[in-house]
């Protein structure tokens, strides 16, 4: 078996409105439940935290291959199913029952390949999104990427923007994009150029303000509180790097 993947249970910064909106939404739709996909990632993580101490969701399920540990806030809400995205039919069985689902799947060329990186970033997100929407899952939020767009000349960014007009077409009565830019976390393994790249940040931020990056605990505060909100009508929507972190500046 895996090694497990530790969940930080220290408590989140949550803020005065993420709060309310949690308890008004525990209140007006009760017995709500959350999938993660990708929980094991450093923004599924995230989000896996912000979902347990909003204590807004009756059950917190995870999609993974390894194990979580997770000792904090309702840990007792939380479900793990180890999956496999190339089965199609467990995914839709295992997705039902499920109000609202987080996608943070995600790899790198680096560590996959070009075709890992594809099969993980397109192919396996819409296998989840696929079987979700079968599965009668209401609102489905994906953490895309920054300059996402189908058309692009760039395999990432392409990839991003191939799966973002896929999800926009499946139907769901509620689909929320979030593309956030260069994430700020202390991964298990260092990559060179994220290395190089923080160095320059302080310089680059002081030109360009919300602009280049953004804490992967503020994108899943964003992802989640987003969920808290109430919407009467279809809609498929997408926030900025700026849209959070205005977001997450103004809910504290």
């Amino acid at each position: 078996m895996s090694d497990p993947v530790a969940v930080d249970a220290d408590k989140p910064v949550l803020g005065s409105e993420f709060a309310a909106q949690a308890s008004e939404f525990k209140e007006r739709a009760p017995g709500q439940s959350a999938l993660v996909m990708g929980a094991t990632g450093q923004v599924g993580r995230e989000v896996v935290r912000h979902l347990l101490a909003s204590d807004a969701f009756s059950k917190v399920t995870v999609f993974t291959r390894r194990p979580i540990e997770y000792t904090g806030a309702n840990a007792d809400k939380l479900e793990q199913k180890n999956v496999d995205y190339e089965n199609t039919d467990q995914l839709e069985r295992d997705s039902a029952g499920h109000t609202h689902a987080f996608c943070c799947l995600g790899t790198t060329r680096g560590k996959s390949g070009s075709d890992g990186f594809y099969k993980v970033d397109h192919d396996y997100a819409l296998n989840a999104a696929r079987a979700c929407k079968a599965a009668g899952v209401e609102h489905y939020s994906i953490c895309s990427s920054s300059g996402a767009d189908k058309d692009s000349r760039f395999l990432y960014t392409r990839t991003k923007g191939e799966v973002d007009a896929e999800l926009q077409g499946m139907g769901f009565p509620r689909v929320s994009i979030f593309r956030p830019a260069m994430l700020l976390c202390k991964r298990d393994e260092a990559r060179l150029l994220e290395r190089i790249a923080g160095a320059l940040l302080p310089a680059v931020n002081v030109v360009l303000p919300d602009k280049v990056s953004i804490p992967t605990s503020t994108v899943a505060w964003a992802m989640v509180s987003n969920a808290f909100k109430r919407v009467d009508t279809p809609v498929s929507e997408t926030f900025s790097n700026a849209q959070m972190l205005q977001a997450f500046r103004a809910g504290q």
